[in-house]
């Protein structure tokens, strides 16, 4: 060959680009990508414990830590479902990129998917609440007097946090934590309030083991009354709420990742430092029957709080590996979070 250059016709595609300011032909799909809005999407159940999810997405708090972080446009969306098993199904399928789950959720999917691709860690706490067992069978007065004529609603048999308080119940009354579980039915709490509503003798459930606001719903039925309340079964403070996400979602977009942990500790900040305002946009956000001021009482609940602080994670993991929900062993709160919790002060 002479060395010459070979000169081909240039194709008015690449004529534009270049009249455009020289940028060539491969480079121009990188330029359309960088200016699409980043997009984020978060599961969650339907309570007061979940709001600072809101506040991150309806309150814009995650556009302004994403700003910070020199992210541009965020579109971020929050799907509220009936219970743990969509929001671990949405996690796991890549539907959503985070997911609200409480504590046996994170410890069960910790102990199936550590060490995989997919693993499962927490990004942070979201909150903590009482849950509270009610029922409207006038002749229940401790758990010891449900029969095999009542029925007793949790988001998810078995798997939700709310069943396996009554599990823990269970154990410390007859060391047999799974003594009530065929008496569990999975029902969301709008619908268990809802079902409850007919009352006794005509409703399909006798009990429901509720979070705010739905216990305070619940017990204005006619009859409702408490039988049990989590701070008395857990002996004290237990981490109620975390925000999850897969390692393929941390390391999809690790800028991002630290930007929804960054909105998640702000979140909780505002949301303890004006509680009016975070009830006025929780009842916008998800619709809710309450008045604001019932809400802000709610808030108000000495066992009820918004923190980034993780609460005796190694006390109910014990528990859980008692009961055989869970094999591997906690050695430390930090093996089921991800990094951006380890400044924490956690237990």
């Amino acid at each position: 060959m002479s060395g010459k250059k070979i000169s081909r016709p240039v194709t008015r595609r690449q004529a534009i680009a270049t009249m455009a300011g020289g940028v060539g032909l491969l480079a121009a799909p990188t330029i359309v990508r960088a200016q699409a809005p980043l997009t984020v999407s978060f599961v969650q159940q339907r309570g007061l414990l979940y709001l600072p999810v809101d506040e991150m997405v309806s309150g814009g708090i995650l556009q302004q830590e994403a700003t910070k972080l020199g992210l541009g446009k965020v579109e971020a969306t929050a799907k509220t479902l009936s219970g743990p098993a969509p929001v671990i199904d949405a996690l796991l399928s890549g539907s959503a990129d985070y997911g609200t789950a409480a504590l046996p959720s994170l410890l069960t999917l910790w102990d199936k998917t550590h060490g995989t691709p997919n693993e499962v860690k927490a990004v942070g706490t979201v909150s903590n609440g009482a849950m509270v067992l009610y029922t409207i069978n006038p002749n229940v007065k401790t758990i010891a007097d449900f029969t095999e004529k009542d029925r007793i609603a949790v988001p998810s048999v078995r798997i939700s946090f709310n069943a396996m308080m009554l599990e823990m119940a269970a154990e410390k009354l007859w060391n047999d934590p799974h003594r009530l579980d065929h008496l569990t039915v999975g029902l969301g709490h709008p619908d268990a309030v809802a079902a409850l509503s007919a009352g006794y003798g005509s409703a399909t459930i006798t009990a429901h083991i509720a979070v705010q606001p739905f216990t305070a719903r619940g017990l204005k039925l006619p009859g409702a009354h408490v039988v049990a309340d989590s701070r008395e079964v857990f002996g004290g403070p237990l981490t109620q709420i975390t925000l999850l996400a897969t390692k393929q979602t941390k390391e999809k977009n690790p800028t991002l990742f630290k930007a929804v942990a960054n909105a998640l500790d702000e979140s909780i900040k505002v949301a303890n430092a004006d509680k009016r305002a975070a009830a006025i946009l929780w009842k916008k956000a998800q619709n809710a029957s309450e008045s604001v001021d019932d809400l802000v009482a709610l808030l108000d609940d000495p066992g009820f709080e918004f923190t980034s602080q993780p609460h005796r994670i190694a006390y109910f993991a014990a528990f859980l590996n008692r009961i055989g929900s869970m094999k591997a062993k906690v050695g430390d709160w930090k093996d089921l979070f991800w990094e951006t919790a380890y400044n924490q002060k956690g237990d």
